[in-house]
């Protein structure tokens, strides 16, 4: 077996189909079947059985999955540490970002970095907090972009602070609020936490619910077009936005506030790629806090 038979079982087995592993690895059908045939051939065992479910793996399958897991980690170390003692920076950065982070800060960090070290290539995985944060306990990304607060053993910077804020296509009044419908949206349950807490504290009958919608973008589209209100982090609010906004407070007054932050292992600043990445983010903290 080489790096390529070590892909072919991790995608097999992620996927649980072999056409679909056959599409994601722009490879045929046929041509996949054949090689994971050879590979039974070669250690003279049954790796997976297919069933109306899928294919399941076998004890012996499942053995050599885990060990080709272990062989593209190890292959992946050695490479950074092979480009690390070179004098440019290079490599593969693996990220784990929010979503929501992901969608509307990302795409511009990550094109400034690159313009800066054109060698770097990005792996992103994008989800919900508790995934992003489970890949950073794993080791299966360099560094991880969450939302929240988070107890992390590790380095940790907070990269942006963001109010969080009532949106509405035109002025309103807080203490209209129960009257009037409101988006909700799948989010974090630590940002519907605060958020309901501060309702709690504030009016004594529930919001009127009048839609929930997949993500933040969409109910501020709703907004945008006059269905209701939606309580969210500043971070959606963009330059062309006609919206009404209304920052938050505690009851001592205080803004209420929805942080980014960044989680990286400390040893992992040996690799140029990753150092220079966390001296990008903390600049890039710095000129957001100066916005």
């Amino acid at each position: 077996m080489d790096k390529k038979d070590w892909i072919i079982l991790q995608m097999v087995y992620a996927e649980k189909n072999i056409s679909k592993a056959a599409e994601r690895l722009y490879t045929s059908q046929p041509t996949l079947t054949y090689r994971l045939q050879q590979i039974e051939k070669e250690y003279d065992i049954k790796l997976l059985y297919r069933g109306r479910r899928g294919v399941e793996f076998t004890e012996q399958g499942e053995l050599l999955v885990k060990y080709a897991k272990d062989m593209l980690k190890q292959q992946q170390e050695m490479e950074e540490l092979l480009w690390n003692l070179g004098n440019e920076v290079r490599g593969t950065l693996r990220l784990s970002v929010s979503r929501t982070f992901a969608f509307y800060r990302l795409p511009q960090i990550l094109k400034a970095f690159n313009e800066k070290f054109p060698k770097v290539e990005f792996h992103v995985n994008t989800g919900v907090n508790i995934d992003v944060v489970q890949s950073i306990y794993k080791q299966d990304a360099h560094i991880a972009v969450v939302r929240g607060n988070h107890s992390w053993p590790s380095k940790q910077i907070t990269i942006t602070e963001e109010n969080i804020t009532v949106l509405s296509s035109q002025e309103i009044n807080l203490t209209d609020l129960p009257s009037m419908r409101r988006i909700s949206y799948k989010t974090d349950p630590t940002l519907e936490m605060v958020v309901d807490n501060w309702w709690k504290e504030n009016f004594s009958a529930p919001p009127i619910s009048s839609m929930n919608v997949d993500n933040v973008e969409m109910a501020k589209r709703m907004v945008l077009n006059g269905l209701g209100y939606c309580i969210a982090p500043s971070i959606v609010l963009e330059k062309n936005d006609k919206l009404h906004k209304i920052f938050l407070s505690d009851t001592l007054g205080s803004p209420i506030v929805w942080k980014t932050s960044v989680l990286y292992r400390e040893e992992l600043l040996e690799l140029a790629m990753v150092r220079e990445f966390v001296h990008f983010i903390q600049e890039y903290r710095r000129n957001y806090s100066e916005d």
